[in-house]
């Protein structure tokens, strides 16, 4: 009994086996054809999109040009408010010195 049982199972898992092998491929066959069936219409959909990406581009550059510019402003009106700062500071340094 226990080697009939064994040998059901061996034949079993190997139609399994065989079984899923099959699927994996028809599986795969399916994909293919769906991927080529869906192609023209994803070329379409691309050309399609593609002045809007070029505008979306165009405008994202602007923005970030306009910030790098800001940036730049920010960064120059505070070297300026640093000089300042420090002239002023010496200046009174200078003021006290003479004082003493």
């Amino acid at each position: 009994m226990a080697l009939k049982t064994k040998v059901i199972k061996k034949k079993v898992t190997k139609l399994a086996k065989k079984t899923a092998k099959e699927s994996e491929k028809a599986m795969k066959s399916a994909v293919k054809k769906v991927q080529k069936a869906a192609a023209p219409k994803v070329k379409q959909l691309k050309k399609a999109a593609e002045p809007k990406v070029k505008e979306l581009k165009k405008t994202a550059a602007k923005v970030q040009a306009k910030v790098e510019k800001a940036v730049a402003q920010g960064v120059k009106s505070g070297k300026k408010a640093l000089k300042k700062g420090l002239e002023a500071s010496s200046t009174q340094l200078a003021k006290a010195a003479k004082a003493l």
